[in-house]
């Protein structure tokens, strides 16, 4: 048995060690180990501890719940172990019950693999999510293939839903105590309501189950899809008090005729002024958005709500729909008085426009007949001392050349004196 043993946990290391280059590969019921330390329960009948360290041989010590140690080279024959450069894998047939540590510097994903008859099962939690969705999930424990439901080791038991990987996140926490979404209290079975706020992608999920005795895990792969259902509010038109609300869904993913929408508008003041309900049902025609128009009042608003559907392949799904924001502004209307007052004012400013008017026309022709005296003034004056002045010079030449004769006569031309002899 201790040889077979062996050969299990060499082929795991292989298995494991060869699966770690690529990605971590997490087996539905691995347990990871967070930190050192870690339980096992009186009801495991073999567990493998699976540590990972840096490259290169760490010495790895396992401390027992009684203070004795198990080492690679010193342990007893209902343990195996094998080392690689980069991990250990033990294997313990029977393990001792009560809390356990390692002693080592671990790296990476550890994980802890128990075989008991003590069991976890879950259901309903479908590989094809959706973004904003909610959904119940049941988880059992088992022991021997019968419920568990002996409060002695059932108490305090609390069901977590967690994310792994990239993304580490504790989505949601409840107890087998009868309260919030459990049904009945210490009947092994928990239920837990899981708000999928994530964005679209592929995620691990692990649902496990932890008291002060044990520890059972379930790890599953989770595909989010983008919300098939989507939600557009705003006014009918301009000015309008009335809000249209308009629902698109995506046919491919549901069926049109199950869609019901459950919400409602809240005002400024975080205020419930209308509900919305919505049956896709009622229209005539299921393929086209569905369509409501609601009376409000001019105010800011919130729509929030949810809507309920069948998918394709005939799942029943409920979707938190995104809140949409909106306001409805009131038309903008003129007072009667002000418009008399606006008229009234417009005619004033008319008629003083218009006087003003009229005396600067006036000051305007009288400067005007003014500038063209001042200049018809100014060329009698310039003409009549340009004719002075050319009298003047006239008479000058007459002088001149009245005293150019006179010279004349005094003194005879030479053909005269010639004729005189």
């Amino acid at each position: 048995m201790a040889i077979f043993i062996k050969h299990l946990t060499i082929l795991l290391c292989l298995l494991f060690s060869f699966s770690s280059i690529a990605h971590t590969i997490y087996a539905p019921n691995d347990i990871p180990l967070l930190d050192n330390r870690f339980r096992i329960d009186p009801e495991a009948e073999q567990v493998t501890f699976i540590f990972n360290h840096r490259k290169g041989y760490q010495r790895v010590v396992l401390v027992q719940p009684d203070g004795s140690k198990l080492y690679q080279q010193r342990h007893p024959e209902s343990v195996a172990w094998v080392s690689s450069p980069t991990q250990d894998i033990v294997t313990v047939q029977k393990p001792m019950a009560g809390p356990w540590q390692a002693i080592a510097e671990l790296d990476g994903d550890n994980r802890i693999k128990i075989i008991s008859k003590v069991t976890l099962n879950i259901n309903r939690l479908p590989l094809k999510l959706y973004a904003k969705e909610y959904i119940t999930t049941h988880a059992t424990l088992y022991s021997d293939g019968e419920i568990m439901t002996n409060p002695s080791y059932i108490e305090d038991t609390k069901l977590s839903v967690s994310l792994l990987g990239g993304a580490n996140k504790k989505m949601a926490l409840y107890q087998d105590d009868g309260k919030h979404y459990d049904e009945l209290s210490f009947d092994g079975k928990l239920t837990a309501r899981l708000y999928v706020d994530l964005l679209p992608g592929r995620y691990l999920l692990q649902i496990s189950t932890k008291n002060d005795v044990f520890i059972r895990n379930v790890n599953k792969d989770a595909v989010v899809f983008i919300s098939p259902i989507d939600a557009e509010v705003k006014a009918i038109e301009t000015g309008s008090d009335e809000a249209r609300i308009t629902i698109n869904i995506d046919s491919e993913e549901l069926d049109p005729s199950s869609v019901s929408i459950d919400g409602v508008f809240k005002d400024s003041e975080d205020k419930v002024v209308s509900q919305v309900i919505m049956h896709n049902l009622d229209n005539e025609d299921t393929t086209q958005p569905m369509s409501a128009v609601y009376k409000l009042s001019h105010n800011i608003y919130t729509f929030s709500g949810k809507a309920y559907a069948t998918t394709r392949d005939g799942r029943e799904i409920e979707l938190q729909l995104a809140d949409r924001i909106f306001e409805l502004i009131p038309p903008f209307v003129v007072p009667e008085l002000e418009i008399s007052e606006a008229i009234s004012t417009a005619l004033n400013t008319d008629e003083s426009i218009t006087d003003e008017t009229e005396d600067g026309s006036v000051m305007d022709s009288l400067w005007l007949w003014l500038t063209i005296g001042i200049t018809l003034l100014l060329i009698i004056v310039i003409a009549v001392i340009f004719a002075i002045k050319r009298k003047k010079k006239n008479q000058q030449n007459e002088d001149a050349l009245a005293e150019e004769l006179k010279l004349d006569e005094l003194q005879p031309m030479p053909i005269d004196i010639k004729d005189g002899k």
